[in-house]
């Protein structure tokens, strides 16, 4: 079964009214929606209902029988946020009171994002930021103007009494969730000190730093972030590399595929297109060289239709088929006029671009089978596992045609197709080095939906998974653990040179 991630619903155009050419002056511009004066408590209260609605339609939890709790902790969300809106506001009560509904499904896969992309809350810090280092929050900026800030390196023990795990997981986790996965906590513990017009918790008055062996209290001055807030924040976040093949002069090669986006109307669809055809054309040097990286950084998912390709083409489909992976025994596909229409849009994408047959053929295969369940009052469409059966002939033994090791090279942001990548390669033979990955629950396949008040929309499963070897939220966990930054390209091929055997 291949999987997808949609485009995504389109940025609405801004179109400027055309101006008589007598007028003296333009005219004011009209605010932007999320400028717009409005009442922010029945905002939020429609906007609730709508994702809980929304969920209830089209999402395959709410009725499966292996996940009693769904159902329930999607009520429980709700009544939070009906709760929150008795007392909200302003724009920041209403967009972390739904963010906080989102991040209690502790799913990956289940977003929330403002239709608005230009908008950004006013962001306030104290004069640093803290990022972690394994289990530790440390000073990883600050402003050198400021000497009553903490030094680089220091390490957070508490603030107003609160310990620093108990207080990320209060800021941070509860309104990203999954706080569980080391990836969250690379990704988002940048915002321990950051406050972003969010009511729902409260700025730190004092905090306890531990440096050289010594502890000492620091007063907190809350103030605007500077200009150059988004590029002090980028700096501590990883790399993400270029769609190339590269070749060494020590016979190696480097294969980086940032993203395995599946739009075929999208420039990433073009270049993995392109990436796969040169891989192709140097399919005999590949084999015989002493190691290839598949360099997976960056990599948030996609269609897991392109890690099948490249594995044929470096282990080939003899190999593959002698060493399968786990089978999952079934998908099912929640039956939805909104599902239906998300895999027809798609389909329509494929025949415009004239799209690769296997993808159109599956697509009119989900879209029969839902529209058949649905017509027949069923929540569910099974799509069965394709594979022989059980009591097949086991396939012949097949020749290794990799002569040299398949690293992959994955970081915490590997997610989605990303993890079936990293599935199958393993399974093939490829050794994972790097850092763990992010992980996702077996609810996949995402469509888009707007929201009551067309403020944000929200991503919502379709499918389900039925008896995946990898478990729910559980990430792959590199054999080879590299240390230090994850953007540097030289150190890492190093470190990856220091694996090879002698």
């Amino acid at each position: 079964m291949k999987r997808f991630l949609t485009a995504g619903v389109a940025c609405l155009a801004m179109m400027g009214a055309t101006q008589a050419l007598a007028q003296d002056a333009p005219a004011a511009e009209a605010p932007q929606p999320m400028q717009q004066p409005r009442d922010w408590s029945a905002t939020l209260v429609r906007d609730a209902t709508a994702l809980h609605d929304i969920m209830v339609d089209s999402h395959p939890g709410v009725h499966d029988p292996l996940n009693p709790g769904f159902r329930a902790r999607l009520d429980q969300g709700l009544a939070t946020a009906l709760d929150r809106a008795r007392t909200t506001t302003d724009a920041g009560g209403w967009w972390w009171a739904l963010r906080a509904y989102v991040a209690s499904f502790e799913d990956g896969h289940v977003q929330i994002s403002m239709t608005q992309r230009d908008f950004g809350f006013p962001l306030r810090w104290p004069g640093f930021l803290t990022v972690y280092r394994g289990d530790d929050q440390v000073v990883a900026n600050r402003d050198e103007a400021d000497a009553a800030a903490p030094p680089l390196g220091a390490r957070l023990i508490d603030c107003d009494g609160v310990d620093a795990a108990t207080l990320a997981e209060r800021r941070i986790g509860q309104f990203r969730g999954r706080w569980f996965l080391e990836a969250i906590k690379t990704r988002f513990g940048d915002w321990m000190f950051i406050s972003a017009d969010n009511p729902w918790q409260t700025e730190m008055k004092s905090c306890r730093f531990e440096a050289d062996g010594a502890t000492r209290t620091y007063a907190l001055n809350w103030r605007a972030s500077p200009d150059d807030m988004n590029d002090r924040r980028m700096a501590l976040m990883p790399g993400r590399p270029e769609f190339g093949l590269k070749h060494f002069d020590d016979g190696g090669f480097w294969i980086s595929t940032p993203s395995f986006n599946g739009d075929p109307t999208g420039e990433i669809y073009a270049e993995l297109t392109a990436l796969i055809a040169d891989m192709k054309a140097k399919q005999e040097a590949l084999r015989l060289a002493p190691y290839v990286v598949l360099d997976l950084r960056g990599n948030g998912g996609g269609s897991s239709h392109w890690s099948q390709l490249m594995a044929q083409v470096l282990w080939g489909d003899d190999w593959m088929a002698a060493h399968p992976e786990p089978a999952i025994e079934a998908v099912d596909w929640r039956a939805s006029d909104g599902n239906i229409a998300e895999i027809s849009a798609f389909l329509d994408k494929l025949r415009a671009t004239n799209g690769q047959p296997e993808l159109i053929a599956w697509a009119e295969d989900a879209i029969s089978g839902m529209k058949a369940a649905k017509a027949a009052g069923q929540v569910y469409w099974r799509s069965a596992n394709d594979q022989e059966a059980a009591d097949a002939a086991p396939p012949p033994a097949a020749p290794q045609l990799m002569a040299g090791r398949v690293y992959v090279l994955t970081d915490s942001s590997c997610g989605s197709a990303c993890l079936d990548a990293v599935d199958l390669w393993k399974t093939v033979g490829a050794v994972q080095v790097g850092r763990e990955t992010s992980a996702d629950t077996v609810y996949m396949e995402i469509r888009e939906a707007a929201l009551a008040s067309g403020l944000a929309e929200i991503a919502v499963p379709m499918k389900v998974y039925r008896g995946r070897a990898r478990g729910n939220n559980e990430p792959q966990r590199p054999q080879y653990v590299i240390e230090g930054d994850m953007g540097d390209d030289a150190g890492l091929l190093a470190s990856i040179r220091r694996l090879q055997p002698n």
